[in-house]
């Protein structure tokens, strides 16, 4: 979790998740929203691969997914535990949707909603989601079966975002800083 400044003239109340479908924005708009706010930032992804011991960008592959979901869902249910607790001191959770198959996840997002924070899903288009994701290589048979597995991916996770959340932005054509201060301007 890191620290922020800037605290907004009228404070924010609550804190806010950020859900959302890889390449979605999760990461970059939670970190501008948390400078936006000037409230701290926790980073699913990061605190997973932390607690997992390699880095983020390689954890999906450096461990185990069985492990990683486990990780993944001890921590999540840690940070929501946790803005639903201390709903005076807000923060921005940048959640993803891994851990969203979890039925207990689900639950403490219903808490913190309940403690007076917001949980807001990120989307894109999926050519977009594909860009950001490294699948946007041209014509690639090898990648086709992957394409397959991401597309229904994405609707499932889509699917499920859109259920859970009270507010959805898509970041197709918006900058990690637009998306925030939308999110911030209803905060």
């Amino acid at each position: 979790m890191s620290d922020t400044s800037g605290e907004h003239a009228s404070g924010p109340t609550g804190s806010v998740v950020l859900i959302g479908p890889p390449g979605a924005g999760c990461t970059t708009v939670g970190r501008a929203l948390a400078g936006v706010r000037g409230v701290p930032v926790a980073d699913l992804g990061e605190e997973v691969a932390r607690a997992a011991g390699t880095s983020p960008d390689v954890a999906l592959v450096a461990v185990p997914e069985v492990r990683y979901r486990r990780i993944e869902a001890a921590i999540a249910l840690d940070l929501l535990a946790g803005a639903a607790r201390a709903a005076n001191r807000p923060m921005v959770i940048a959640l993803g949707s891994g851990c969203l198959e979890d039925p207990e996840v689900r639950r403490s997002l219903d808490e913190v909603v309940d403690a007076g924070g917001r949980v807001v899903a990120l989307t894109a288009s999926t050519r977009c989601l594909a860009i950001r994701d490294g699948l946007d290589a041209p014509r690639s048979i090898a990648l086709r079966g992957v394409r397959r597995a991401f597309v229904q991916m994405l609707h499932a996770r889509r699917t499920l975002c859109g259920g859970l959340a009270a507010a959805q932005i898509d970041t197709t054509q918006t900058t990690p800083r637009e998306a925030a201060a939308l999110i911030a301007d209803d905060w």
